[in-house]
C-alpha cells in the first residue's frame, strides 16, 4: 500500500488499465478465440460429416433403385418368354420387339427415369438382331469393359465401368444381371445410371468436401472435375492417398467394394476462423481504445482539479484566498473544493474580524485613555466636591427642604458611582439602583411631566450587566423622549430571562419618536465601526458590551406601538460572583 500511495494518480491509472483492463480482454480474447476455433473446426467437420452421409444415403437409394429395377425385369415371366424364344423370320423378331419387348422395356426405363438412362438386354439367341435395347453379344461386346470376365453360374448382379455412349470422356456407372441360367442361351441385363444427378450431388458439396467415387481397383469413378475431365479412358485418375472421411458401401450390395471418400475444404473453415479472429481483435481493440480513453478522461478530471486545488492552497499560505471558480464537481475532489472554498473564505472572515476586532479594541483603549485624561483634566478633587455637596445638603436639611435635600443626596451617590472605576461589571441589581437616582435627578428637572416605573424579575436582578449601560438608555429616552414632549412623559425598565439564557433589559418612553428612516439609520450607526456624532452614546454602550459579549450582543430600536421608542438589549446571562 505504502508502494501504491507514492505513485502518482496518472501511473495509478495506466497501472489500472494495464492490469485491470488490457491484461484480460488479451487473456479473454485469447480464450474466446481458442475455443470459437475449436467450435468452428467441430462444427465444420461435423457438417462435413452429415454431407457425406447425405450423398452416401442418396447414392445408395439411387444404386439400390437400380437393383429393384434389375430384379424387377429378372423375375418378368413375359420378358424371359421373349427373350429365350427362337424367331423363325426376322420379320417375326422385329414385330415381337416393336410390339412387345420394347414397350416392356420403355416402361420400366420411365418408371425410373431419374435413376438410369437406358436398358439393353444382351443374348447369343441366333434369331436376335442388333438393334434398340436388344444386342447380339458378339467378340467385340465380350471386349468390352462392362462385359463380364466370366458368366456366372447363378443369376446376380455385378457392377462394371464403361464410356458413355456419346459422350467421350465422361465414366457411365452400369449394372449388369445374368438373366435365366437355366436358359441355352446366355442373357445378360445392362442398366445404365445416370450420372448426372449423381455428378450434380457430388459437385454440390464442392465448397465443402471434395468427393471421390472409388472403384474396388482404387480408381476414381466420380472425383471433382470429373463432368469436365476429357482423360478418363486410361482410369488413371485417382484419390488421395488420405482422406479426412470415408464410406464403404454395404458387402451384401452390388456396390460390395465400392467406397465414398471425401477431403474436407478448410477454406470456409479457415475464413469463418479468420472472421472470428477479424472480429475478436477489432472489438478487443475497441475495448481497449474505449477503456484507454475512459481512463484518460477520469484521470485528467482527478489530475486537473486536484492540480488546481494544491495551486490554490499553495497561495493561500502567501495569504492569499482567492476561491477555485472553476465548477469543480459533484464527486468527492468536488466536494473537498467546496469545502476548500468555504474554508478560506471563512479563514479571510475570521482574519478581517480578527483585524476589525484588534483595530476596535486598539480604538476602545485609545478612547479609555482619552476619557482617563479627561477625568484626570476635569477631576479637581472629589473630596472636595463630596464635601461641598455634604454641606449643601446639611444647609438644606436645616433649613428645611427636603426635597432638594434628597435630589443633593441622590446626586452626590451618583457622582461616587460616576467616579469609581473598580467595577466594569455588576449586578443588574446594582445598576438600576443607580438608574433609579439617575431617574429621581431627572424628575427634579422635570417636576411632575416625568414618571417612572420598574417590571424586573428577582431572576434577572441577580444577573450581571456592564457598569452605566442601562443608565445611558434611560438617559437618551429622557433627553430625546420626554424632553421634546408637551405632555406627560413617562419611562419604564423592564429586565427578564427567557428559556434561552438570554438576559433582555428594555428601556421605553412614551416620547417623541423618531421617524423610520431616521430609526432604521440609528440602527446602522450603533453598528457601524466609524464614530457617528448623533449616535455616539448608543455606540458607546453598544461597543462596551461588545468586547463584553462578543457577537452575541444585540441592541435594538425600534418604535412604541403608539409612541414613543423602545430600546432593548440582550446578552448572554451571567451571575455575579
Amino acid at each position: 500500500m505504502r508502494r501504491i500511495n507514492n505513485l502518482p494518480i496518472r501511473s495509478k491509472f495506466i497501472l489500472l488499465y494495464l492490469l485491470g483492463v488490457l491484461l484480460p480482454i488479451i487473456v479473454l480474447l485469447v480464450y474466446v478465440l481458442t475455443n470459437v476455433t475449436a467450435e468452428i473446426r467441430a462444427r465444420e467437420t461435423l457438417n462435413a460429416e452429415q454431407s457425406l452421409q447425405r450423398v452416401y444415403s442418396t447414392l445408395n437409394t439411387q444404386f439400390s433403385n437400380v437393383v429393384s429395377l434389375g430384379n424387377a425385369i429378372s423375375s418378368d415371366s413375359q420378358v424371359a418368354v421373349l427373350i429365350k424364344r427362337k424367331y423363325e423370320h426376322p420379320v417375326e423378331y422385329y414385330s415381337t420387339y416393336y410390339m412387345q419387348i420394347r414397350p416392356i422395356l420403355n416402361r420400366y426405363s420411365l418408371a425410373y427415369a431419374q435413376q438410369v438412362t437406358s436398358l439393353a438386354l444382351y443374348t447369343d439367341n441366333p434369331t436376335f438382331f442388333n438393334g434398340g435395347s436388344c444386342m447380339q453379344i458378339t467378340p467385340e461386346v465380350q471386349a468390352q469393359e462392362w462385359y463380364p470376365a466370366e458368366t456366372p453360374a447363378d443369376a446376380r448382379l455385378e457392377v462394371y465401368l464403361r464410356q458413355q455412349v456419346g459422350q467421350t470422356g465422361i465414366l457411365q456407372l452400369c449394372i449388369t444381371r445374368t438373366l435365366y441360367t437355366s436358359s441355352p442361351y446366355t442373357e445378360i441385363l445392362r442398366i445404365d445410371l445416370n450420372m448426372e444427378p449423381i455428378n450434380r450431388l457430388m459437385s454440390d458439396e464442392g465448397p465443402f468436401l471434395s468427393l471421390y467415387l472409388v472403384a474396388p481397383d482404387g480408381t476414381a469413378v466420380c472425383y471433382p472435375g470429373s463432368m469436365q475431365d476429357s482423360h478418363i479412358t486410361d482410369r488413371s485418375v485417382r484419390p488421395p492417398a488420405t482422406t479426412d472421411l470415408s464410406v464403404s458401401f454395404g458387402e451384401s450390395t452390388a456396390m460390395q467394394g465400392w467406397r465414398l471418400l471425401a477431403d474436407i475444404n478448410t477454406e470456409p473453415m479457415q475464413r469463418s476462423i479468420h472472421e472470428a479472429v477479424v472480429v475478436g481483435l477489432l472489438l478487443g481493440v475497441v475495448c481497449s481504445l474505449f477503456a484507454g480513453a475512459m481512463a484518460l478522461v477520469f484521470s485528467r478530471s482527478i489530475v486537473l482539479r486536484s492540480q488546481r486545488l494544491l495551486r490554490h492552497m499553495d497561495s493561500m499560505t502567501a495569504e492569499h484566498f482567492a476561491p477555485i471558480s472553476r465548477d469543480p464537481g459533484g464527486d468527492e475532489i468536488g466536494e473537498l473544493t467546496a469545502h476548500f472554498n468555504a474554508m478560506g473564505t471563512r479563514l479571510r472572515q475570521l482574519i478581517d474580524d480578527l483585524y476589525v476586532l484588534q483595530l476596535k479594541q486598539k480604538s476602545m483603549e485609545l478612547e479609555n485613555v482619552r476619557a482617563q485624561l479627561k477625568y484626570l483634566q476635569a477631576q479637581i478633587d472629589p473630596h472636595f466636591l463630596f464635601n461641598t455637596l455634604n454641606a449643601i445638603l446639611v444647609l438644606s436639611v436645616r433649613n428645611g427642604h427636603t426635597e432638594e435635600a434628597e435630589i443633593i443626596r441622590a446626586l452626590s451617590k451618583l457622582l461616587r458611582r460616576m467616579v469609581d472605576t473598580t467595577h466594569d461589571v455588576v449586578p443588574l441589581r446594582e445598576e438600576l439602583d443607580f438608574v433609579r437616582m439617575v431617574l429621581k435627578v431627572e424628575q427634579f428637572r422635570f417636576g411632575d411631566k416625568l414618571q417612572y416605573a420598574f417590571d424586573v424579575t428577582p431572576e434577572a436582578e441577580a444577573h450581571t450587566v456592564p457598569v452605566m449601560s442601562v443608565q445611558g438608555l434611560v438617559e437618551n429616552a429622557c433627553k430625546h423622549g420626554v424632553q421634546g414632549l408637551n405632555g406627560q412623559g413617562f419611562v419604564q425598565v423592564s429586565a427578564r430571562v427567557d428559556a434561552e439564557g438570554t438576559l433582555s433589559v428594555e428601556v421605553s418612553d412614551n416620547g417623541v419618536g423618531v421617524s423610520p428612516q431616521r430609526l432604521s439609520m440609528l440602527q446602522k450607526q450603533i453598528v457601524s465601526p466609524e464614530d457617528m456624532p448623533d449616535s455616539v452614546g448608543l455606540q458607546n454602550i453598544y461597543r462596551r458590551l461588545l468586547l463584553h459579549y462578543g457577537n452575541a450582543v444585540v441592541l435594538e430600536l425600534r418604535s412604541a406601538q403608539e409612541r414613543g421608542m423602545i430600546a432593548t438589549i440582550r446578552i448572554p446571562a451571567r451571575k455575579g460572583a
